[in-house]
């Protein structure tokens, strides 16, 4: 099971997410607002008599919020013993990749230097492996 990879588009970017990081793929309703939470906390929502905190990716890389569109696809994880889930543009396929992740050796934007943890090829194109538990918390921000 270490080679089995969610493939996804988040915050417009191809991803492969391990999949023992993943614990479902479910559509969301309305989320609720929560007043006071950091940016890039797009509401709550609640699914089989959980809560899960819903985290919109694009901010946690640098981009501007998107809105949560009934039905949209998240990526359900466990981070901490806690429930997030992420906004996911499209999920490709879950499958298994043999090839090795290696080192990202170019250059990314700060937010996605963050959350990547390596890069990994599949069918002729470089993906991002990204950890689901570096978009949960941003670093504290910069006074003005």
């Amino acid at each position: 099971m270490d080679k089995l990879y969610l493939i996804a588009r988040i915050a417009d970017t191809r991803v492969a997410l391990r999949s023992r990081s993943i614990h479902s793929v479910v559509a969301v309703g309305t989320p609720v607002e929560v007043p006071g939470a950091p940016p890039h906390v797009a509401g709550l929502f609640a699914l089989r008599s959980r809560v899960f905190t819903l985290i919109d990716p694009h901010v946690v890389v640098g981009l501007a919020p998107v809105a949560v569109a009934p039905g949209q696809r998240v990526v359900v994880v466990d981070v901490a013993e806690h429930g997030y889930a992420l906004l996911a543009d499209a999920i490709e396929d879950v499958c298994f990749i043999d090839a090795p992740e290696v080192r990202v050796t170019g250059k990314l934007l700060p937010g996605w230097a963050r959350v990547a943890e390596a890069m990994i090829e599949h069918e002729g194109h470089s993906l991002l492996v990204v950890d689901p538990a570096h978009f949960i918390s941003l670093p504290a921000l910069k006074a003005a």
